[in-house]
């Protein structure tokens, strides 16, 4: 695992076009900037911008159905500076706070 890489999986019991929205709607939540969001292919991307301790982060959701119909989500956030020895607690705290606020807008059916 790379420095400034953290990674993590969920499911979520929601149509996949639900899970998006409340995908949106956290990262408005958080206040991270849209850099980018394909609504066909299911892919999204934030990004936290600069400050006085590090080169940014940016988050990049991908979404899937999987085979027994539910959404599943990957959430990765990414150094925009790989070599930042201190990136790995920074990425894996956006991640978490990330899944922490979807969750409120997904509670588990």
């Amino acid at each position: 695992m790379a420095w400034g890489h953290y990674e993590q999986n969920y499911v979520y019991n929601y149509d996949i076009n639900y899970v998006l929205d409340a995908v949106m709607r956290t990262g408005s939540t958080l206040k991270l900037k849209l850099k980018k969001a394909d609504r066909a292919a299911y892919k999204v991307q934030f990004s936290t911008g600069l400050s006085l301790l590090t080169y940014g982060e940016k988050v990049n959701i991908t979404l899937g159905v999987l085979p027994d119909g539910k959404t599943g989500v990957n959430i990765a956030s990414v150094s925009n500076l790989g070599t930042e020895i201190a990136a790995k607690s920074r990425n894996e705290g956006n991640v978490l706070k990330f899944v922490n606020t979807l969750n409120s807008f997904l509670p588990p059916r």
